[in-house]
């Protein structure tokens, strides 16, 4: 999937960067949605198989496929492989530059990470679908990374403009994804369980691509689960990051004043919801450490719940690499340190410089490393585009810094403008994937090992 592996190899600690490369190949090749699609739902003549339930397509009137995210197109067209002319309609909204060819799912491209009229249009035809299903129908519910703001359904009173304006502060304020969810759910039409209220009495199957850290089922099917976070829980996390009064008066006032009816499910019960993660984050590490472990290298998972701002949780886990290189704690080499989570990126004074949280991360990474370092730092944001960047991620180690340098170009001023992506392009250490058609949590690997056998 690494289009630019030469460019990558061509330079710095040569040696580490391959496995790092490998590892990463191997780990994204095992979060594919489309095999998970495939693995989990079975047609036997009329018998449909979604993991352990079973229906008999003899007893369905229609059967309709709606969805949006990151990994949407590929579970689709999963769905379209194995149901074929069953499927009476249905539609998906996939991130911009990820169209493909589907035949009985209509398909249309939308925003993201911030909203726009395209994913207003794609929640309004979602919507439309899901109030045509009745009882005796089956509903498959496609959700992964990116639903949130590729369809987006405001309620009365709050316009697209508010949840766009709300959209940006939040994931430019450095909160966590859940508690962005947590707001954004709240001023939807279809999040937070509401698209399900709509479906039934119809039955629905939930198919899901996990990019929640500890893969929670709430969080990774918002359309079809039950809300456990309430109105308040939205005001806290606005007033947390200080965006409160920067949000605007409608908004503030529907959040803050409570009624009957406002409030989100909170329990569904006697209803036929199925609810399947068919691809978890931890499948994601869980690869890389297998591979780690094939090539001969210790694995070592430091966390799978990594969050925290992306440069200085970067400069961390380099710390952490130097440690085992210079006196070999807490593991000796050769190793390879494995942290998998989502960090983020606080913006503040308005810069509009290009970067992404993993470019952030390896390139805060690369300013503890020396240069003779046997260490290489490799992070990826698994969908391939790493914030709103054509980049996935980059892959640094300790000639990163000279090597901007001698291009006059200063890493820790790209980190502080936010505008690292031109530096790590021009120092050849963008990572370059395209739109993999997946999306779970982000990956970081610190390969580190006993001698430089490769530096140039």
């Amino acid at each position: 999937m690494i289009k630019n592996s030469e460019e990558l190899l061509s330079h710095g600690f040569v040696e580490g960067r391959k496995k790092a490369l490998d590892i990463m190949e191997r780990a994204l090749s095992a979060v594919n949605p489309l095999d998970a699609v495939k693995k989990y739902v079975k047609l036997e003549g009329n018998l449909l198989f979604v993991g352990e339930k079973c229906f008999d397509l003899e007893n369905v009137l229609n059967i309709y496929a709606i969805g949006a995210g990151k990994a949407t197109y590929l579970q689709a067209k999963a769905l379209e492989e194995i149901l074929g002319e069953r499927i009476t309609d249905g539609f998906v909204a996939v991130k911009k530059g990820q169209a493909g060819h589907l035949t009985r799912i209509r398909m249309a491209e939308s925003s993201h990470p911030i909203p726009d009229s395209t994913s207003l249009k794609a929640a309004e035809e979602i919507t439309r679908l899901a109030d045509k299903a009745e009882k005796g129908d089956l509903v498959f519910c496609l959700m992964s990374g990116g639903v949130s703001s590729q369809a987006v359904y405001p309620i009365p009173g709050i316009s697209l403009q508010d949840k766009i304006d709300i959209n940006r502060l939040l994931v430019h304020s450095g909160a966590d994804v859940t508690e962005i969810m947590t707001v954004r759910r709240h001023l939807s039409r279809i999040k937070g369980g509401r698209l399900a209220e709509r479906i039934l009495p119809a039955t629905i199957v939930a198919l899901t691509v996990s990019d929640e850290k500890t893969d929670s089922m709430e969080w990774n099917t918002d359309w079809t689960s039950a809300d456990s976070s309430t109105l308040a829980d939205s005001v806290r996390v606005l007033k947390k990051y200080g965006l409160w009064d920067k949000t605007a008066e409608n908004v503030r006032k529907y959040l803050s004043t409570p009624a009957p009816g406002k409030e989100t499910p909170k329990v569904f019960v006697d209803v036929p919801i199925y609810n399947l993660m068919i691809v978890r984050a931890r499948e994601l590490w869980e690869a890389a450490v297998k591979r780690t472990e094939e090539m001969g290298l210790r694995p070592v998972l430091l966390t799978t719940l990594m969050n925290g701002e992306s440069r200085e949780v970067g400069r961390t886990l380099a710390s952490i690499a130097r440690e085992v290189h210079l006196s070999g704690n807490p593991v000796e080499p050769p190793c390879v340190l494995i942290a998998a989570g989502e960090t983020s990126v606080r913006i503040e004074g308005g810069s509009d410089g290009e970067g992404g949280a993993n470019q952030e991360l390896a390139a805060g990474a690369s300013l503890v490393l020396l240069s003779d370092d046997p260490i290489a730092i490799c992070a990826l944001d698994t969908d391939g585009t790493d914030g709103p960047t054509p980049l996935a991620g980059a892959l640094t180690d300790g000639s990163t810094v000279s090597s901007a340098l001698q291009k006059g170009l200063d890493i820790f001023r790209g980190l502080m403008e936010h505008s690292i992506s031109r530096v790590l392009r021009e120092v050849g250490d963008a990572i370059i994937t395209g739109q993999t058609g997946t999306n779970v949590n982000d990956l970081v690997l610190l390969v580190v090992l006993r001698r430089d056998p490769g530096l140039t």
